[in-house]
């Protein structure tokens, strides 16, 4: 049985070794027949490539490589998706938030749409919760609305992401790492 760990351990060494390995000239060879886009909005860069990365990954991964002042709480996916982002749940895959403790503006969305059309619905929803969060902190939280005008909205595929942070250049370099 240890044989057998110790191997297994080994070989998935050498497939996340071998991932790494790849074009450093940022092109990527392979052919494939679709393409999907990413974006991200306050750069407008637009790169192709397919994903696939958990979501709570990516938003543990924010959370703990970006900045933020608040200490951010996970947010039931319910909530999420119904009180601040006004989302059905039939269009989601899957998701992963953190909020903010109301002393801040910061917060995290990741969600992974089912079908790609649904991606724009989901952009939308994020930029109507940034309007709304403006309007409840310019006069409560005036400090926050520089972080509101940074937000990073970012799209991958079927993925979407909401951040609001103090650095969104450093959540832009998070994301393009992760995907």
């Amino acid at each position: 049985m240890k044989k057998f760990i110790y191997t297994l351990a080994v070989g998935i060494t050498m497939v996340c070794s071998l991932a790494g390995c790849g074009n450093s000239d940022g092109t990527d060879k392979k052919s494939t027949t679709t393409t999907e886009e990413t974006t991200i909005e306050s750069t407008e860069n637009i790169q192709t490539e397919e994903v696939n990365v958990d979501v709570q990954n990516v938003a543990d991964t924010i959370l703990e490589k970006g900045d933020f002042k608040d200490n951010l709480a996970t947010l039931d996916k319910n909530v999420a998706l119904t009180r601040l982002y006004g989302l059905d749940e039939a269009i989601v895959e899957t998701s992963a938030f953190y909020t903010n403790s109301n002393a801040t503006a910061e917060e995290i969305a990741v969600i992974k749409v089912k079908d790609s059309s649904d991606v724009e619905t989901v952009k939308a929803a994020y930029e109507a919760r940034i309007e709304d969060q403006k309007e409840a902190c310019k006069d409560y939280l005036p400090d926050e609305m520089s972080k509101l005008e940074d937000a990073v909205i970012y799209t991958n595929g079927n993925y979407v992401i909401l951040c609001v942070s103090n650095d969104s250049s450093k959540i832009e370099s998070i994301l393009e790492e992760i995907f």
